[in-house]
């Protein structure tokens, strides 16, 4: 899995593409996490890029979730795949967290 990061404007954009594998977590746990640790963070995962995840991918995107919310902070999805949004239908997970088709929509969301 590869992962980029947009810090330059008011939303932190981060982009996971790939196939999520095993020790991919230690990505997400370390480089997302970090990023709603501030109070006030807004940060939207593009996850349009990302082919298939696993239970540990989805437990780090939950874990990212509850960081920022204790922060203070917003996370929002971004147009999952059809594989992993699938996964998140299966799981009820598609409706705890926050999912949007596109970037403007997180920013309309995260206002």
């Amino acid at each position: 899995m590869d992962i980029s990061i947009d810090t330059s404007g008011p939303i932190i954009v981060a982009k996971l593409s790939g196939e999520f594998n095993l020790g991919d977590e230690q990505i997400i746990a370390g480089e997302l996490q970090s990023l709603v640790a501030e109070r006030g963070s807004k940060l939207a995962i593009d996850l349009s890029g990302l082919d298939q995840i696993n239970s540990m991918g989805l437990s780090e995107l939950i874990n990212v979730v509850i960081r920022s919310r204790l922060s203070k902070s917003q996370v929002v999805l971004v147009n999952p795949s059809a594989f992993v949004r699938g996964i998140f239908e299966v799981t009820h997970l598609a409706t705890w967290f926050e999912i949007v088709d596109d970037i403007d929509a997180a920013a309309i969301v995260m206002a």
